[in-house]
Order: C-alpha cells, then structure tokens, then sequence
C-alpha cells in the first residue's frame, strides 16, 4: 500500500489509514440509508421487472447515412417552448417537434459536409441552442446550433478546433472542454451569450494527465470532476479555477468513465461506468460502479457494483446516468437499466428486428428514454 508520491507506508500509517477507510464506509453506510428513505415504500425484488418500459412513441430519421446520437430539449417556436427530439446522422443534425398522438415533424436541418458528426452535446437549462462535436475518431470541432431570429434559418457556430479530448455541456449555459496534447493541455470553459455566441471564457488548471470525460456535481454547483487515462479522478473549483485534488480510484478497473456525482455529507458519490471490466462469476458482468470520495483526504472506497442479471452478458459500449438511473448499451446489442439506490437491474431490452442498439439516453425534458439503432430507427420509451 503506497501513498501517491509512491514513498511506502509505515505500519502506523497503515493502521490508521485503515481506521479512516472504516470510518468512511461507516459515513457511506448512513447517507445511504438516508437515500434509501426516498425509495421505502417501493417495492423491492431480486429480479427484473419487465414491464417497466413502455413504448409509447418511434421516429425514422430518412437521411440515408448512419445515426449516431440522439436527445431531448426544449425548444421555443412562436413564443412557445415545446419539448423537441435532436436526431444525429453522420452528415446531418435535426429537430423533431411533437405533433398530436406522438407523431414527429422535422422542422430544422443542419448539414455538414467535410466533418461527421460525433455526438451530440446538450447544454442543460439552454432553450433554442444545441451543440455538437464532430470528428472522425477523435473530435476535431465543437459546433453551437441555432436559428436565425428573423428569418428561421439554421446557423452554426463554430465554437472550438483542435484536438479536443473531451467536452461537456453545463448549467447556466456553459460548455466545458479539454483540448491539445499532454504538453499544452487547456481546459476551458465558455458561457454562451443570448445569440449562441461564446460570450466569456475561463481556464481551469490542466492536470497533468489527458482528461478522458468530465462529470458535473449534483449539490455542489461551482465543482467539477474530470477522470483521466491514469484511472485518477480531479476536481476542480470552478470559480478560481484551481485544481483542488487529485484521486486515485481502484486500479481493478481501467478506463473508468464519470458520469454523474453527488454530493451528501460532505462525501462525493461518484458513478463510474467500466468499458474494460471482466466478468466476475459471484458477480456478473459489472457495468456501472459506485464510490464513495472523502474529497478532503482523498481516500475512497467502492461501495456498489451494478451487475448484469443472470442470463445476460456484454461489456458497457455506452450510457447515460440521470438522477438515480442508469442506462447502457452493451455489446451484445442489448440496453440495461439499473436503479442506484435498489441496486440491481430494472429492465433489460433486447434488440428489435434483429438490429442491435447503438446508443441511449435519458430525455432532459421528461423521464423518457430514448433508443436508438444505426439504420436511423428511434424508439421512445416511457419508464414506469
């Protein structure tokens, strides 16, 4: 056991680091229960419910090239806010409008000609605005999407080039972003002004690792977390800017991704997804994790692993954590749904007319969950 300046520990150190370590799990222990008083009267069960999704709505987005993301948003037409569908093609960004009887109409498109397009970046609490990065296996830009106030036509802004290696969208309207080599690292973020436009930018204090993926901190609105490819995780003070710790999370696990963390307690709840994970066999195959970071003396420990039910398998190809589910795409073609406070797997859905999912997400206008295959299909789910 080492500190992380690798000089080695002595066995008064150790003793007491060990009474640390059983202090936190004990903290751990408590808040959880506190968090588990939200779900009592819930029913609890060791085996799937599946009946929990219901479909209640489809679109065919008719490009003719490959999907690649899709989300939800609000967006206001003729003074009116209406909750709209993003659909992403590898050439071709569009806005769906709910008509009656949850049919879609396509009522704005983006193209792009020289650079596909990745992933689609949300920025939470944003109306009329949506981002996207595009590249081929890394992203190369950050484009702000909109339209025209006066004459309905789409615009697109380029916000940032380069070499970036992570990216993003946060509340109050900013955008977060990694970008260059490990030499020259900046991390960077913009607030967007009325017109889509980068109004302000800040520098965070790069670490001196290649971020991987940032994740925001429920409960604690001027923090952030990025994970590194050193399976360490940093966070950051957003209003100076300083890098304030950085953490060493549990090596059995490599290329471990942040999606959400909360803070209670004083203590940070961090939900991590593992891509590399092998299968267990008292276990399963763990998809997504939860640790518990005491972010003063750094030490933490893994308190949950969310596993695949019996009968299934696959490795988490991605996901999408909001409030306290958790979503993902296996490589088996497969979607899973985890409950974080009951702690096992609520629904499994296999893939329709023999076509894998390729990805999913939560919708950010309502509980929904939106699924999506390459040949353009769109399934929205209700999740009961």
């Amino acid at each position: 056991m080492e500190e992380p300046s690798g000089k080695p520990l002595s066995c008064a150190e150790k003793e007491k680091l060990k009474e640390k370590l059983a202090f936190l799990k004990r903290e751990y222990s408590k808040t959880l229960a506190r968090l588990q008083t939200k779900v009592a009267d819930l029913p609890t069960c060791d085996s799937l419910n599946p009946g929990s999704l219901q479909l209640i709505s489809k679109l065919k987005n008719p490009s003719g090239s490959c999907s690649v993301d899709v989300s939800a948003m609000w967006w206001e037409r003729a003074g009116f806010k209406e909750p709209c569908i993003i659909t992403a093609c590898e050439y071709v960004v569009s806005l769906w409008r709910p008509l009656d009887t949850w049919q879609w109409e396509k009522i704005y498109t983006w193209h792009f000609t020289e650079v596909p397009v990745l992933q689609i970046v949300p920025v939470p609490d944003v109306c009329d605005l949506v981002c996207v990065a595009l590249g081929s296996l890394e992203i190369r830009e950050i484009r702000a999407l909109l339209c025209s106030s006066e004459d309905e036509s789409e615009k697109q802004v380029l916000l940032k080039s380069g070499n970036i290696k992570a990216v993003l969208g946060l509340t109050r309207r900013r955008l977060v972003s990694s970008s260059g080599t490990l030499c020259d690292q900046q991390v960077e973020i913009m607030t967007f002004a009325e017109d889509g436009r980068s109004k302000e930018k800040q520098f965070l204090m790069p670490p001196e690792e290649t971020i991987l993926t940032f994740g925001e901190v429920q409960g604690m609105q001027e923090a952030l977390l990025g994970t590194t490819i050193m399976n360490n995780i940093v966070i950051w003070n957003l209003k100076t800017g300083q890098l304030l710790k950085k953490m060493h999370i549990d090596d059995s696990y490599q290329a471990s991704v942040c999606h959400k963390a909360y803070s209670e307690m004083g203590l940070l709840f961090v939900v991590l997804s593992h891509s590399c994970a092998k299968e267990r066999e008292a276990l399963g195959s763990p998809v997504f994790q939860l640790i518990v970071i005491n972010p003063k003396t750094t030490l933490n420990v893994g308190v949950m692993l969310y596993c695949l039910p019996q009968g299934q398998a696959g490795r988490f190809l991605e996901g999408d954590v909001k409030d306290h589910f958790a979503a993902a795409v296996l490589t088996s073609g497969t979607i899973a749904i985890w409950d974080l406070l009951l702690g096992h797997c609520t629904a499994v859905l296999p893939p329709i007319s023999d076509q894998n999912w390729s990805f999913v997400k939560w919708s950010g206008t309502d509980s929904h969950l939106l699924a999506g295959q390459k040949d353009g299909n769109i399934f929205i789910y209700r999740y009961i």
